[in-house]
């Protein structure tokens, strides 16, 4: 997978004198070492997660069929919020990462669009983990930069890191199953959501809502960043056909590209939907539908 460079002389090069000099004035040429790049998959597989903790802020809100927890958690130096939604009963519970979009930071709130999704999952009997990305407050931000959405798979993989060590202990995480481990990802969050199913046998089941999926590709940036082929995850695709930040056409030619590795991907494209589904009419209530059974087939 990684190139490595070497340095030849060509033979037509190598003068008499060259070939009867001593052995003492040869002096051997050094292979440089491949540079990794630590947001490609093959880095981010190698290193470890989960250093720091988890940590359990406050009760937010009580529900009939579930609690709200309002958590923080360490990531790489950075202090990250973001809640879970904790599905009452007994359990066994799966868990379900809920990854949200694009939102300027001076307007993200946590409790943004993509809450009614986490909630939906979680009233379905999911444990739902649903992270503050970093650079979206008041989560910490240390800026932008080229690393094809690298630093949010960190944020992503160093909270299951957390919750991983919490599960089966005394506490909100007691009944959390992560061997039935689904994710969902609207967006920029869709494109999270491919790269953690690329590094993850433990993603059973992934749902790509109006996803960045064709923004980047191995090939652009230069390492690997997807491997969907070897992804044990079964897709879920949902686009809606009016949408003009990510074009429909994206999630088509994603679905088209699983299919041509082999995989049977659901894919649904709902007319006259933005990039976020209206919340009045049918397409809204009808993607819920269809995430919640799709995760209860792959996932219980």
């Amino acid at each position: 997978m990684l190139s490595v460079f070497t340095s030849e002389i060509p033979v037509e090069q190598i003068s008499n004198a060259d070939a009867v000099s001593s052995s003492e004035n040869i002096v051997p040429v050094e292979e440089p070492e491949a540079v990794l790049s630590p947001f490609s998959l093959d880095a981010l597989a190698a290193r470890s997660y989960g250093e720091g903790e988890l940590r359990i802020e406050y009760a937010w809100h009580n529900y009939e069929d579930f609690t709200r927890y309002y958590i923080t958690y360490d990531s790489d130096g950075l202090n990250i919020h973001g809640f879970v939604n904790i599905p009452k009963g007994m359990g066994p519970f799966p868990v379900v990462i809920a990854l949200h979009g694009y939102i300027p930071p001076s307007e993200y709130e946590t409790l943004d669009y993509s809450t009614r999704y986490a909630d939906s999952i979680a009233r379905n009997g999911y444990i739902v983990l649903h992270p503050n990305l970093r650079n979206f407050p008041p989560s910490d931000s240390p800026g932008h930069t080229r690393d094809y959405h690298g630093g949010y798979t960190i944020d992503v993989l160093n909270l299951l890191a957390h919750v991983s060590e919490l599960a089966g202990e005394e506490g909100i995480f007691e009944n959390a199953d992560l061997t039935r481990l689904g994710i969902w990802g609207h967006s920029l969050g869709g494109g999270v959501a491919m790269r953690v199913a690329s590094l993850l046998d433990e993603v059973k089941a992934a749902v790509l809502y109006g996803a960045v999926s064709q923004r980047y590709s191995n090939s652009s940036a230069g390492f690997p960043i997807f491997d969907l082929e070897n992804s044990q995850a079964a897709f879920s695709v949902h686009h809606g056909t009016e949408d003009e930040t990510i074009s429909v056409e994206s999630s088509r030619t994603l679905c088209r590209q699983l299919e041509d590795m082999g995989k049977t991907p659901e894919c649904f494209f709902y007319e006259g939907q933005p990039h976020t589904f209206l919340r009045q009419g049918q397409a809204d209530p009808l993607f819920i539908q269809r995430t919640v059974e799709f995760y209860d087939r792959y996932l219980k």
